[in-house]
């Protein structure tokens, strides 16, 4: 685990010239971290298949289910996962390192609860600050037990069992706790009942959830209503998963493309229906507007860095319902506006987004950038940084979603 921030770890990034941009998305670890979890509880293997390289996080999911006794075999164009059924989990030996993937210890925390002896989870330093109430109040309703470092947060030691129940769960801030109940339905000896408070945000992501589970058996069903019944069911997962790539991924190259005044082609485009919210990419992409723009980011919340910079680059406009990004490794509305000021663009806060001025020109940073540890900060300024120059900090944090992002953009 990282106890503490590397502070030396500077990312120097010499400006550059591209003629067009072409643009590879690696998978999307949003449909490869909940395949991989729902495939360990299933009773043969599932090969999983993808393009490109799996980023870290979905990485630390396979290696904390692996300390939970499943097999898995990983070579560059798919994954086997050796399920053991629903009881196949082992109590792990050590503690379980999540590092930067907020979505493993979200999935994890009612996972390991079903254990009766403790189960000790920690992450990086980004993950040790970030705020998970929701995951753990939810399994303290079903009865388990939560220890938290100086009362904070991670590392905890959670300890179970866990028995069916209600949880009364607020999604305004996150779906991802709703759906870690959701998968945790075929660990269970009976019914979840789930009530759902404040507006929900990243409905795409719960979606597909509902969706993946479904496909192994699962007969929870999410409509908007407040009340959801998760029953126990035996994850039936095909022989073979195609994970789709990220197409949020691509709001890099849209950065990238901007700032340079080039074109834009993305090689290996998921299928609309695979973006998560992220579609909305396509619309920029292929009419190219040139008029202020108003973009709602209340299903994908993570395009928030990256479309703050488009617009301060391009057209302009306003970003609305992105307030959940303040929950992110950072708080993703201020450290982005923070982090375009480095850069001579400037943007104004809003209660939930930005509002920003277009066709502004970026200038070489005068200090290096604090990205504050997050992965999206920090690719969309090494974007700008290709044709300015600058400093970032937490170099390598991109190996998060997408170790070859350095190839894409020319440093090493």
């Amino acid at each position: 685990m990282n106890d503490d921030r590397d502070e030396d770890s500077i990312q120097t990034i010499q400006p550059t010239n591209f003629q067009d941009v072409t643009w590879f998305l690696a998978p999307s670890k949003s449909h490869m971290i909940r395949w991989i979890l729902l495939a360990s509880m299933s009773d043969k293997k599932t090969r999983i298949s993808f393009s490109g390289k799996p980023g870290e996080d979905i990485h630390s999911m396979a290696n904390c289910i692996e300390k939970l006794g499943i097999t898995i075999k990983k070579t560059e164009k798919y994954w086997d996962i050796h399920g053991k059924g629903i009881n196949g989990f082992c109590l792990p030996n050590e503690v379980l390192d999540c590092r930067n993937s907020g979505t493993t210890m979200r999935f994890l925390i009612p996972q390991v609860a079903c254990f009766s002896s403790p189960v000790i989870l920690d992450g990086d330093w980004t993950l040790r600050n970030r705020h998970l109430e929701s995951s753990t109040n939810s399994i303290e309703k079903l009865g388990a037990t939560v220890q938290m470092f100086e009362g904070k947060g991670a590392p905890y030691s959670i300890s179970g069992p866990l028995l069916p129940g209600t949880v009364i769960l607020d999604t305004s801030t996150s779906s991802q706790s709703l759906s870690s109940l959701v998968l945790l339905g075929p660990r269970m000896s009976g019914q979840i009942e789930v009530i759902t408070t404040g507006e929900s945000v990243s409905n795409r992501h719960a979606a597909l959830t509902f969706e993946i589970a479904k496909q192994t058996g699962s007969t929870a069903i999410w409509n908007n209503k407040e009340k959801i019944i998760i029953e126990p069911w035996t994850p039936r997962c095909p022989e073979n998963v195609t994970i789709p790539s990220d197409l949020s991924l691509a709001a890099f190259g849209l950065v990238l493309a901007t700032v340079h005044d080039t074109s834009l082609n993305i090689v290996n485009a998921p299928n609309p229906k695979d973006g998560i919210g992220a579609e909305i990419l396509y619309d920029i992409i292929e009419n190219k507007p040139t008029k202020e723009m108003q973009l709602d980011l209340l299903n994908c919340n993570d395009l928030l860095p990256a479309l703050s910079a488009y617009l301060a680059l391009g057209p302009g406009g306003r970003i609305r319902n992105a307030s959940h990004a303040r929950f992110k490794e950072s708080n993703r509305i201020s450290k982005t506006i923070e982090m375009l000021s480095h850069f001579g663009l400037h943007v104004d806060e809003c209660e939930d987004g930005i509002q920003t001025e277009g066709r502004q020109t970026p200038k070489m940073p005068e200090n290096i950038v604090d990205v504050y540890g997050d992965h999206r900060l920090f690719m969309t300024a090494a974007c700008i940084a290709s044709k300015t120059g600058g400093s970032l900090t937490d170099k390598g944090v991109w190996k998060v979603t997408d170790p070859l992002f350095p190839e894409q953009i020319g440093f090493v």
